[in-house]
């Protein structure tokens, strides 16, 4: 949503711009998780709603960590304190920690996937990972709301702010996302 006054959200702007992408991450783990209640009466569109949100989290939630990790947290840490360090440290750990629940959850829906009708028992377990997923990025993305956006105002420079621009534009211009 457009709010008057509000900061711009694009990549001109680069930390409103992650705080939007929090946003469209929370709907998407919020669609993961009530998919969980479909996925034996709707399976068809469950499938569907979960498969929508995975390729999402996929390209932009992977490009939102990589422009966390890779152009944002680089830049901040000279400007940190250690506690400061400390709270960056543990967003990359919460980041770890994500992807770990998450590689289980799409392992869930290739097992729902491959079955005509998805058993009571693995609806469960798809339900409890979604579950679990949602509840650890609803602490990391308020804490990065919260704090992340404060220390990146704080400490970070224009042209700081343009170079963090550019890199996710380019980012987006090459599906540029790698790991490592």
């Amino acid at each position: 949503m457009i709010q008057i006054g509000a900061p711009s959200a694009t990549i001109d702007a680069p930390v409103e711009h992650l705080i939007a992408c929090h946003r469209r991450i929370e709907q998407r783990l919020d669609t993961l998780v009530k998919a969980a209640g479909h996925l034996e009466s709707e399976r068809e569109r469950a499938l569907e709603a979960i498969a929508k949100s995975i390729r999402f989290l996929d390209s932009s939630g992977a490009m939102h960590t990589e422009d966390e990790e890779r152009s944002l947290f680089p830049r901040l840490r000279p400007k940190l304190s250690a506690e400061e360090l400390a709270f960056i440290e543990s967003l990359e750990q919460h980041h770890r920690l994500a992807e770990v629940i998450y590689s289980r959850l799409k392992q869930l829906i290739t097992e729902a996937s491959a079955q005509s009708r998805v058993p009571a028992e693995l609806v469960g377990q798809y339900r409890d990972c979604a579950d679990r997923l949602r509840s650890l990025y609803g602490e990391h993305i308020r804490s990065e709301d919260e704090i992340l956006t404060r220390l990146a105002r704080r400490s970070l420079t224009e042209p700081e702010l343009a170079e963090i621009s550019a890199e996710m534009r380019y980012r987006r211009s090459t599906g540029g996302h790698q790991r490592g």
